[in-house]
């Protein structure tokens, strides 16, 4: 093997010990939102006013529908969002295993058993086989 199969090889089992690291995720994405409550005389009627909030979005598909829990700033909050952070790091990862799963596998040499076996069945049936034949 050469140097950069040996180093390719070795930056996957790494990639693949941190996915064992991986901790209790969620999919999906959390959005902030501010709300005007349509009072005349609240301070939200302004046009400068953001509106009541932050309020937090945590959306997701289940089952091909969208779905959405609303949370306040707190521990509930915090807690989901280290759990789509997780997701966000185990997404990454995953692209990282299979982008390095690319790089060995144009790195790797085919196996010699396996390139004379081919050619010894290739001569064998006359340099074609895939030839169809018709049964008597």
């Amino acid at each position: 093997m050469t140097k950069e199969l040996d180093g390719l090889l070795s930056w996957r089992a790494q990639l693949l010990e941190n996915l064992t690291e991986i901790g209790d995720m969620r999919q999906g994405s959390i959005s902030e939102n501010y709300r005007r409550c349509g009072r005349s005389r609240c301070c939200c009627a302004d046009p400068d006013h953001p509106g009541h909030g932050p309020y937090y979005a945590f959306t997701r598909k289940v089952a091909g529908k969208t779905r959405t829990i609303n949370r306040r700033p707190g521990p509930e909050l915090t807690k989901l969002r280290k759990e789509v952070a997780e997701y966000q790091r185990f997404r990454e990862l995953c692209r990282e295993v299979v982008q390095i799963n690319e790089a060995i596998c144009a790195a790797r040499p085919p196996p010699e058993e396996q390139l004379a076996s081919e050619t010894v069945a290739s001569k064998k049936n006359g340099g074609d086989s895939h030839r169809a034949r018709r049964g008597s």
